[in-house]
């Protein structure tokens, strides 16, 4: 994997699970100018509130394709 980076970023948002304020830590894969969510430290591919959540959507936002 040539050129490969890896980038964190801090969101912050109310989780409706927790119901309550949360800063998640993202990772996002850059390669071959293509930023890819790649890490989350919150149980989102479990979550039943995914589809609504604000700090996934602001996550998934910072990709770039």
């Amino acid at each position: 994997m040539e050129n490969l980076k890896i980038e964190e970023e801090f969101i912050s948002g109310f989780c409706r699970t927790c119901n309550m304020g949360q800063t998640v830590c993202c990772e996002y894969t850059i390669q071959d100018n293509e930023k890819t969510l790649s890490f989350m430290d919150c149980a989102h591919e479990r979550c039943v509130n995914t589809g609504a959540c604000e700090i996934y959507r602001q996550a998934k936002a910072l990709e770039c394709k």
